[in-house]
């Protein structure tokens, strides 16, 4: 279903900007097919959880990409990064009844999560500098801590990994790049049948993220 997705937008875009072409022969080509470029970036993630009393946390990023070219305005951009997302000061209002055990705390927990992720995203440039895109957003959890109390507990095989829809634009002078994007999650967070799937419910994991790239064209 994915592939079929990626295709149909793959070749709406491309027939797209052969349409343009020919209604502006004069336009200016900003790219060629198959240009290539690849780059490092860094930035920072906001991250925050649905249908709970929490704090967003915010930390850097770093990772690095690569970006192909289809035409001169459509491309694709493949992503690895490592992010440290969670919340802070999170309340679960159903600790106590879950755990049966009146010395459980409601809170505040904090939750500690770092992740290895890869992006695919489908980019297309309504002028040299300015680009729109949409893609998904896969997490590797790598590390996962909750902490409450002053005690911490080790809870990555408890969640789920991240899987998102991600959208977003980007605003390109000279060599360097600016980019926002947001992913929507598709999963919850915590694993069924755990403790933490008691505790988070049908909780989703917000993500944010604002980096700064500088691109190095290879072709």
């Amino acid at each position: 279903m994915v592939k079929k997705i990626l295709f149909s937008i793959l070749f709406l875009s491309m027939s797209f900007s052969t349409v343009w072409g020919q209604v502006n022969p004069n336009e200016e080509h900003w790219r060629e097919p198959f240009d290539i470029y690849v780059g490092p970036k860094v930035g920072v993630t906001y991250s925050n959880f649905t249908r709970l009393e929490n704090d967003p946390m915010i930390w850097p990023m770093i990772g690095g990409f690569v970006e192909v070219f289809f035409t001169d305005r459509f491309g694709m951009n493949v992503e690895m990064n490592f992010t440290h997302n969670g919340a802070k000061n999170v309340y679960h209002p159903n600790a106590q009844e879950v755990a049966k055990r009146p010395d459980v705390s409601t809170g505040p927990y904090e939750y500690r999560l770092d992740y290895i992720n890869t992006e695919y995203k489908l980019k297309y440039y309504f002028t040299k500098p300015l680009c729109a895109f949409a893609g998904f957003h896969f997490g590797t959890l790598i590390n996962a801590k909750s902490e409450v109390d002053g005690q911490s507990t080790n809870i990555r095989k408890q969640l789920h990994r991240q899987a998102s829809v991600l959208m977003g634009a980007s605003y390109e002078t000279d060599k360097f790049v600016v980019e926002g994007l947001y992913c929507f999650p598709m999963r919850r967070l915590a694993s069924k049948n755990t403790t933490a799937d008691e505790l988070f419910l049908n909780t989703k994991q917000n993500i944010f993220m604002l980096t700064f790239g500088y691109k190095i064209a290879i072709f």
